[in-house]
């Protein structure tokens, strides 16, 4: 499953980051190609062993994660604790911004020196293919 790339994202850019995976597993699509997994239900909770072991089952299978930035993307427990799972499981983590040029970079981003790609569909295909 080489290109079966794990979504991690705020709440708020559900919808954004849900049309760019339709785009990625659409076969009449063709700027973006391969397969997406993803954490679609949320719980409110405070509990990071819940949060793992949710983020892990949805993680299960997956050869990278792609972080999608947005505004508020820097308030995310779930991000932090996704990028820090995925580097646990020492696969790459890469991270892209949605539109929000100006958006905080993510604290986890900085604290392990994730580059923060500007948007672009190119990019995006180059991060799930590389």
């Amino acid at each position: 499953m080489a290109n079966v790339v794990f979504f991690s994202f705020m709440e708020p850019d559900r919808n954004l980051v849900l049309f760019i995976k339709g785009r990625a597993v659409n076969l009449n699509y063709y700027n973006l190609d391969f397969r997406v997994k993803d954490l679609l239900k949320r719980w409110v909770t405070n509990d990071t062993s819940v949060i793992r072991q949710a983020i892990s089952k949805a993680m299960y299978g997956t050869s990278r994660t792609i972080v999608f930035v947005g505004e508020k993307t820097y308030l995310s427990r779930w991000v932090r604790e996704e990028v820090k799972m995925t580097l646990e499981y020492q696969k790459p983590v890469y991270a892209i911004r949605l539109n929000h040029k100006y958006a905080r970079t993510p604290q986890v981003l900085e604290d392990y020196s994730i580059h923060l790609y500007p948007w672009s569909e190119e990019k995006l295909q180059e991060l799930a293919t590389l």
